[in-house]
């Protein structure tokens, strides 16, 4: 793909415009709830409880930028931090009850306007789009991986 400077320039908008209009989505449902607490919460939720470090990893940023937003987060009253029951030097993060609120709703509008925008798409479509971003992020995780953290 890389010889074919027009498509990867057009991939590239595109991706850019999905990541607006997500990230849109999340903060017209909570005037606080930026697209990357979205994110953060959603992690945490899918993990039941995620450290620090590991959105350290997912993420490659450094461990003072996750601390922020985790705190900013807390104070919110999104995440709670609890003891993680296989290492007791770590805590676990979890989205509290009106985290969990907020992100379901969060969920349900991000839900809703992918349902819209593939109305009329056959199945296979919509299958072979989440398989092409699966790959996409997997490719993405897997340079991440190998980068030093910021």
């Amino acid at each position: 793909m890389a010889d074919d400077d027009t498509e990867l320039r057009g991939l590239v908008r595109e991706l850019v415009t999905l990541s607006r209009r997500f990230r849109g989505n999340a903060e017209r449902l909570h005037p606080d709830l930026s697209f990357v607490d979205y994110s953060l919460l959603s992690e945490m939720a899918a993990r039941d409880g995620a450290r620090a470090a590991d959105l350290v990893g997912l993420y490659g940023l450094n461990k003072s930028t996750i601390s922020r937003q985790v705190a900013a987060l807390q104070r919110a009253g999104l995440v709670v931090r609890e003891a993680d029951p296989h290492n007791h030097r770590a805590q676990l993060l979890r989205p509290s009850d009106h985290g969990r609120e907020l992100l379901a709703r969060a969920d349900a509008l991000m839900y809703r306007e992918v349902d819209t925008r593939t109305d009329g798409w056959a199945t296979e479509e919509v299958q072979a789009l989440r398989a092409l971003l699966a790959r996409y992020n997997a490719a993405a995780s897997a340079v991440a991986a190998d980068a030093p953290s910021r």
